[in-house]
């Protein structure tokens, strides 16, 4: 019978990232996922019965904390993935960034190439974080070999602080306006305001192995329940028969939203409404909700934050 070995348990703990010099703690785990890619082995005798690997990239995903700083929003909403003015560009290009993950045991990853490549919705309101998850992918490092120890990462035992914890949280009551459109200009929303993103990246490939990732698209979206606005006002706002049609596109009918509360600031710009539902109900008020969405006629400045 085994006895009992203690000093085989893999000690665990948090952990804080930091990406180009900027540190990022998170409300819970921290999860590293290789993303491999296998092909299966076919044989005419045993049918697939092995697997070869072709490819490979990691994962580092988890949410951040609520913290409204410009070093974490430079590193949460890059304008490199969210304000370009053309696409294609490469994330990383011939360059290596490291993003160091250091465990609360002194036993952490440092990756040798990675970046952000998944930022993190944001919440502009009371009862959530400001944060949902953010991830980053690493690849192989440039001058690097397959073979290479730290193609991808090498472990670190760097010594856990945190001195540079933050002490600030974010969540406050927030109101939007959309331009000076009548009655969108003190607009409460019933449970707040969510940014998403519609991002797409695709991927850059040397010799069949994944290197990097280039922009393709980008636009923004805020989804609210909106108290202010009548029926009336929300109809025409949507453009669709009403002061619309088939046709018409939404940038003829779009203008800065901006959202705001105490020492935080969010403007979707050139926003138009693409969505949104009237309701028929015992506890819900009439307006469901509705989603502004970037609407450009030239690409350009997306966001702006305050």
């Amino acid at each position: 019978m085994p006895t009992i070995a203690l000093d085989q348990i893999t000690i665990g703990g948090p952990c804080k990232l930091t990406d180009n010099s900027q540190a990022i703690y998170f409300d819970g785990p921290v999860r590293i996922t290789p993303q491999a890619t296998w092909r299966a082995i076919p044989s005419a005798v045993g049918g697939e019965h092995d697997d070869v690997l072709v490819d490979l990239t990691y994962k580092i995903a988890g949410t951040p904390k609520s913290v409204w700083s410009s070093g974490v929003r430079g590193i949460l909403l890059p304008d490199t993935l969210l304000n370009w003015s053309t696409a294609g560009a490469a994330l990383l290009g011939t360059t290596n960034n490291s993003v160091t993950v250091n465990g609360s045991d002194a036993n952490g990853f440092t990756f040798t190439r990675a970046k952000l490549t998944k930022p993190p919705g944001v919440f502009l309101g009371l009862g959530a974080a400001l944060y949902d998850e953010a991830e980053w992918t690493a690849f192989i490092g440039q001058g690097k070999a397959l073979t290479d120890a730290d193609a991808f990462y090498s472990l670190n035992t760097t010594a856990w602080s945190q001195s540079d914890y933050p002490t600030a949280h974010q969540e406050q009551m927030c109101t939007a306006a959309w331009g000076a459109v009548t009655g969108w200009t003190a607009l409460f929303s019933e449970a707040g305001f969510k940014l998403a993103h519609e991002l797409k990246l695709n991927p850059v490939k040397q010799g069949g192995v994944t290197v990097d990732m280039k922009v393709e698209s980008y636009r923004g979206m805020i989804s609210f329940t909106p108290q202010q606005p009548t029926t009336a006002q929300l109809k025409t706002a949507l453009a669709m028969d009403t002061g619309g049609g088939l046709g018409v596109r939404r940038s003829g009918n779009a203008a800065d939203f901006v959202v705001t509360g105490t020492g935080i600031g969010v403007t979707l710009k050139s926003a138009g409404l693409r969505s949104g539902s009237f309701l028929f109900d015992n506890k819900m008020n009439r307006h469901g909700e509705f989603a502004m969405v970037t609407a450009l006629t030239t690409p350009g400045t997306r966001l702006a934050w305050s």
